[in-house]
C-alpha cells in the first residue's frame, strides 16, 4: 500500500485521489471514505497533519456532493411535480418527514453529518426538498464532516502506532 501511496505522492495524485473518492461516496456507499482513511490511519506513514489534510480534504468532497444532491433536489421539488402523481406523492412524503423534524432539523442534519444516521446523503436530499436554508445546512455538514473525518482517521493513526 505505501508504495502506491509514495507513487502517489509524488504527483500530487494522494489528494485527488482521496478527493474523487470522497466526491464518489457521498452518493455511492460501495465506495467508502471512512474505509480508506482507517486504512490511510493505519497502515501508511504518513503523519497526523497530513491525516488531518486528508480528511478534510475527504469531508470538502462529500460536502460537495451533499450540496449538489440539495439542489437536485430542490430543483426537482420545484420542478413539473405537479405533474407526475408519483413524484408528487412521494415530495407530500418527504414535507411530512420533514414537519416531524421541522424544530430539531439543526439536529438531524448534525447527526447526519457527524454520527451518519440518517445518512447524510438523505440528510440532504429532504433538506433540499423542503428548503432548509443552504447556509445552515452547509454550515452543519461541512463542520460535522471534517470532525467525524478527523477523528476516525487520528483514531485509525493512533491504533496502529
Amino acid at each position: 500500500m505505501q508504495s502506491v501511496l509514495d507513487t502517489l505522492d509524488g504527483f500530487g495524485g494522494v489528494y485527488l485521489a482521496i478527493f474523487l473518492i470522497a466526491i464518489v461516496s457521498g452518493i455511492f456507499p460501495l465506495v467508502n471514505s471512512e474505509a480508506t482513511l482507517i486504512a490511510l490511519g493505519a497502515r501508511s506513514s504518513y503523519g497526523w497533519p497530513k491525516l488531518v489534510i486528508l480528511a478534510i480534504i475527504v469531508a470538502i468532497g462529500q460536502c460537495i456532493t451533499h450540496a449538489s444532491v440539495y439542489f437536485s433536489a430542490r430543483g426537482l421539488a420545484k420542478a413539473g411535480s405537479k405533474k407526475r402523481p408519483k413524484l408528487e406523492a412521494r415530495l407530500a412524503k418527504a414535507h411530512a418527514l420533514a414537519e416531524k423534524w421541522k424544530k430539531s432539523e439543526v439536529l438531524l442534519i448534525a447527526l447526519g453529518a457527524t454520527v451518519g444516521i440518517p445518512p447524510q446523503v438523505l440528510v440532504a436530499m429532504v433538506a433540499g426538498i423542503v428548503e432548509i436554508r443552504f447556509r445552515v445546512f452547509c454550515a452543519i455538514d461541512i463542520t460535522g464532516r471534517i470532525g467525524r473525518f478527523v477523528f476516525i482517521v487520528l483514531m485509525a493513526h493512533l491504533a496502529h502506532n
